[in-house]
């Protein structure tokens, strides 16, 4: 085995802070070859091998055969990921204690650090590189997290050790930032540091998300040479120990969400996805060689010059003894006709059937779904069957997302921890849990349905949340609302009472007598009801 070689030459201690920078950088420089073919496939990039190009085709035709190799992709990387990435959607957190169920601050400080936006990163970078970072800080501007690229950043797997890594083209240095936490003996966080290196460069050595065209090209590519950190760096000045608020949390200020194995949704599955691939790109060559049928033509004795009597002679277009062409003769066109002897054969090729190479792409994509755990009907959309059929097969994926939901709840409510400490609130010892909204959104009428059911058995703020899936913010507001309404109805049935008081008393009818009084109508048609007669003044 091949001696480290540290980054910053002349510091060389083994448990340094130099030989820790080398090793963690080692390891996010090895990660990016894979990370650039996981990014070619999901962006539907990825290429069959040139090898596959026959050898024997004519400039015209590697054209051709060009065109395939860039167009054969069946882009089922990002359907497999995408399944995992719309479905993880948090709307908040609960403190877990014995008195209170909702953390309003955690709520209030996921809404300034603008995670709602930023945790879709998180999890496009989970489903699709295995990995997903952010870095708190204690400045608020723009806001105490800050996402990090899988691209720049790695984590130890002890998760006490992190690099990570930029590039500032107005100053000309590309820098590394190692992030570490030092323990007692008993394990308890004794310090948490940061110590930054730098090295003096034209341009940065390491590829971002943003460049395509060279991450394409490595994905494809064999040959290309890998991107290398070079051993020229030297410190920055001493270690920076600004981040009481991580030691009080017990943790890094950098915080890594892993996919199981820390590989994304569809990295176990390139092969199957380049298989899928290659068949289509042969299907392909199948169908253009069969769009222009091959013909032959034999005969037993083929005359090698024109003689006297042939019609090409007789008519002027050739002379006695001339050569024979016979790439003029059997000119292609809609109008040509051919003139050949009474013994010639002709041969034209048949038509391959491609059937079986669509039920074979058919099949991989069926094996491809149960394996990553995503249902058919996301991959291939001429799936039929019950709709209990299709309940069971999104089995799979619910559990992953579940698993998926219960990595990130770790690193948000890490994320929390130290973003309140850094912003002055009391948070390390709180237990904090993300709540979800439901993976699979249930349509009105089953959130209606469900709702009904638990009327009278659940609280009305349970139901609301388990039944509709509304945050805490959405319950405050629709408890609310329902004052107002009950207020406004009260008010509206108060003020019908007073008129119809007021009209009563207009009538003649006593306040108290109200209450008692029962209108029947017992009168007939030829009935007639006099009116009391208003009393008269004498002389009138």
């Amino acid at each position: 085995m091949a001696e480290l070689q540290s980054l910053i030459p002349g510091d060389e201690e083994p448990d340094g802070d130099a030989m820790l920078l080398t090793q963690l950088a080692n390891g996010l420089v090895s990660r990016i070859p894979t990370l650039c073919t996981l990014k070619t496939f999901y962006d539907g990039k990825e290429q069959v091998p040139v090898k596959s190009i026959p050898k024997s085709t004519n400039q015209s035709g590697y054209a051709v055969y060009q065109r395939f190799v860039s167009i054969c992709q069946l882009d089922l990387a990002k359907a497999i990921a995408d399944a995992v990435i719309h479905r993880q959607r948090p709307t908040g957190f609960r403190l877990i204690a014995d008195k209170t169920m909702r953390s309003t601050k955690a709520d209030d400080m996921w809404s300034q650090c603008r995670m709602e936006l930023k945790s879709r990163q998180m999890f496009h970078d989970l489903a699709v590189y295995g990995n997903a970072y952010a870095l708190v800080n204690k400045n608020k501007l723009p806001s105490h997290i800050t996402v990090l690229s899988p691209w720049n950043t790695y984590v130890s797997s002890d998760e006490d050790s992190a690099v990570n890594y930029w590039y500032k083209a107005s100053e000309g240095c590309e820098y590394l930032a190692l992030y570490r936490l030092i323990r007692n003996d008993d394990g308890s966080v004794k310090d948490v540091y940061c110590r930054i290196a730098y090295n003096e460069t034209d341009s940065r050595s390491l590829l971002e998300e943003g460049d395509e065209e060279e991450i394409y090209g490595i994905a494809n590519d064999d040959s290309k040479i890998h991107p290398t950190l070079s051993p020229t760096f030297q410190w920055d000045g001493g270690a920076e120990s600004s981040y009481d608020f991580a030691e009080k949390c017990e943790c890094l200020p950098i915080v890594r969400m892993h996919a199981p194995g820390g590989k994304g949704q569809f990295e176990p599955h390139i092969p199957t996805l380049g298989s899928i691939d290659q068949q289509r790109f042969q299907r392909f060559c199948i169908q253009e060689l069969q769009a222009f049928k091959q013909r032959a033509v034999s005969m037993s004795n083929m005359p090698q010059f024109y003689k006297e009597s042939d019609p090409q002679v007789r008519d002027g277009l050739a002379q006695a003894g001339d050569r024979i062409d016979y790439k003029d003769l059997f000119q292609q066109g809609p109008d040509a006709l051919w003139l050949v002897p009474g013994d010639a054969k002709f041969w034209e090729s048949g038509v391959t059937d491609i059937n079986p190479l669509i039920t074979a792409v058919a099949s991989d994509i069926k094996h491809l779904a149960a394996s990553s755990g995503t249902p058919l009907d996301i991959l291939s959309p001429d799936v039929s069957g019950s709709a209990e059929g299709a309940q069971l097969k999104r089995e799979g994926l619910v559990f992953k997302v579940e698993d998926m939901n219960a990595r990130a709840n770790d690193g948000f409510t890490r994320l929390m921890r130290m973003a309140l400490e850094a912003d002055g609130n009391s948070a390390a010892g709180e237990r904090f849990e993300t709540v979800w909204k439901p993976i699979n959104p249930p349509s009105q009428l089953e959130q209606a349905q469900a709702a009904n059911y638990s009327k009278g058995i659940l609280p009305v703020k349970t139901n609301m949340r388990r039944s509709y899936g509304m945050t805490e913010i959405e319950i405050a507001e629709a408890m609310q609302d329902l004052m107002d309404t009950q207020f406004a109805q009260a008010m509206a049935s108060e003020n019908a009472m007073i008129e119809g008081k007021t009209s009563q008393q207009s009538a003649g009818v006593l306040p108290d007598e109200t209450d008692s009084l029962a209108f029947t109508d017992t009168t007939s048609e030829n009935d007639v009801v006099q009116a009391d007669e208003p009393p008269t003044v004498d002389g009138e």
